[in-house]
This record gives structure tokens, C-alpha cells and sequence, in this order.
């Protein structure tokens, strides 16, 4: 196990944190959108074949995959944002008419984890993941 870890470079650990930023964006959401009826599949599916890539660039190396593992993260974050647009405009304009506006900040907060997701995962498409 040590000799396989001494193989990897920076850019894979980039991985294996967004991998895990993945998995913790993923429980929020799953904990915090059935109580608040904001349920979405496809977020949902976003993030889980994100984590999946993740997990499968620990194995095997692939700059496609790395592509599609930030588009996964990215279509997660952005589907959620859109979906929560109700919320940031009663939470602007002081009512409670489109959506929850006491929800904006675990929306801001479940959503900034997934854009961290995202840079590391931008980031790790540039750096080296293997040692040569």
C-alpha cells in the first residue's frame, strides 16, 4: 500500500479531496432536501456519478474523466442554485412568497462545498497525478 501511495503525485490527492468534499456535499443535501421539498434527482445523480469517478480516478488515471467528474460537480452545484432561486429572492426582498428564505444560508454553504469539489477537481486536471 505504501509503495502504491508513493507513486501518486499532488494532483491525485486534488482527487481524493474532491472525492470526499463530494461525499459530504452529497449527505448534506440528501439530509437537508427531503425536509425542505427540494428533492432533486438529477443533483443527486450528479453527485454520485461524480463520487464515482472520483473513486475510479483512484485507480486508474484518466484527464477524461477528470473532465467529467468537474462536470458532474458542476451540473450538482448549478442545478441546486437555479432550484433555489425562490429563496434567494425573498430572502433579498424581506417576504416569504417563492421559497424558504431561511434556507439560503445551508443552500450557500451545501453549495460552496460543491464548488470546492469543483476546483480541486479543475485544479487536478492540470497537475500530475502520477510520479513518473
Amino acid at each position: 500500500m505504501k509503495e502504491k501511495l508513493e507513486t501518486k503525485a499532488v494532483g491525485f490527492y486534488f482527487i481524493v479531496l474532491a472525492a470526499l468534499l463530494g461525499v459530504i456535499s452529497l449527505v448534506r443535501y440528501a439530509v437537508w432536501a427531503p425536509a425542505h421539498d427540494a428533492m432533486d434527482v438529477l443533483t443527486m445523480a450528479a453527485l454520485v456519478i461524480g463520487i464515482v469517478i472520483g473513486i475510479i480516478l483512484m485507480v486508474k488515471d484518466n484527464d477524461y474523466l477528470v473532465i467529467v467528474m468537474t462536470v458532474c460537480y458542476s451540473i450538482a452545484t448549478v442545478k441546486l442554485l437555479t432550484d433555489s432561486v425562490g429563496s434567494f429572492v425573498d430572502a433579498i426582498q424581506g417576504i416569504n412568497m417563492f421559497g424558504d428564505s431561511s434556507q439560503v444560508g445551508t443552500i450557500i454553504s451545501i453549495a460552496a462545498v460543491m464548488g470546492v469539489s469543483i476546483l480541486l477537481s479543475i485544479i487536478s486536471g492540470f497537475l500530475k497525478r502520477v510520479k513518473e
